[in-house]
């Protein structure tokens, strides 16, 4: 027999071993040791911008960094599965939802990329090009609550901009969809109510210039007599 002070070492060597295993194996895939740090979501900057909006958007829902696969989906194409990889690679940076819970419109915050300025450009084109095939406007905000209009000011301009959203798959048919495709063609001309193309993408300086370009449109509209009136 061994010696008792043999099997005890030999006791404790198990014993080690069994401790180890435990928390090698069982411990480490239960989770129970581990611990987590939450990170940043939004910046303090975005935060602000995200107050910012649903202000403008009081009775609306207001989403912040949206991917394009997660609000849109691929209504019809020659490729489709290349056209979901283009919703893969694009988000917004804010996402403004409708009454039905589908998106209206969609920012992003004004940057100036000084390094790849023109791959950049060419994304924001694509992405516009996408949204506005779902009927959601894309437009640039400033880099600061301090350099945008106020809310309301911002809101009444919005609503010169909202694009013809197209109708939900289960309310329309193959037809009805074809003759709304049509009708996006024609909002590829220029709109005579804001004089901008659907396929430019606004910024808020352009935004901003609706009003006085809605106001001199009225004035022209008004008879002879209406405008020496309103002249005095």
């Amino acid at each position: 027999m061994l010696p008792l002070w043999i099997a005890g070492l030999v006791a404790l060597a198990l014993l080690g071993l069994g401790v180890w295993v435990y928390r090698r194996y069982f411990l480490r895939a239960s989770g129970r040791d581990d611990r987590y740090t939450p990170e940043r979501i939004l910046t303090p900057e975005q935060v602000q911008m995200l107050d910012y909006l649903r202000d403008t958007f009081p009775d609306q829902v207001v989403l912040p960094n949206i991917a394009l696969k997660d609000m849109l989906s691929v209504r019809r194409s020659s490729n489709h599965q290349r056209a979901k990889e283009r919703l893969n690679n694009q988000r917004v940076d804010f996402v403004v939802c409708g009454d039905d819970g589908r998106p209206v419109f969609a920012f992003d915050v004004e940057q100036y990329h000084l390094s790849n300025a023109k791959a950049k450009a060419h994304q924001v084109k694509l992405k516009n090009r996408v949204l506005k095939t779902a009927g959601v406007r894309f437009l640039f905000l400033k880099n600061g609550i301090h350099r945008m209009p106020s809310p309301a000011d911002c809101r009444q301009q919005l609503n010169l901009t909202a694009l013809p959203q197209p109708a939900s798959k289960e309310a329309q048919t193959e037809s009805a969809r074809q003759q709304l495709e049509s009708k996006f063609s024609e909002y590829d001309q220029l709109s005579p109510s804001t004089g901008f193309r659907d396929s430019d993408v606004m910024g808020m300086n352009s935004l901003m210039s609706l009003e006085d370009e809605d106001a001199e449109r009225l004035a022209r509209q008004r008879p002879p007599s209406a405008r020496v009136r309103a002249h005095h």
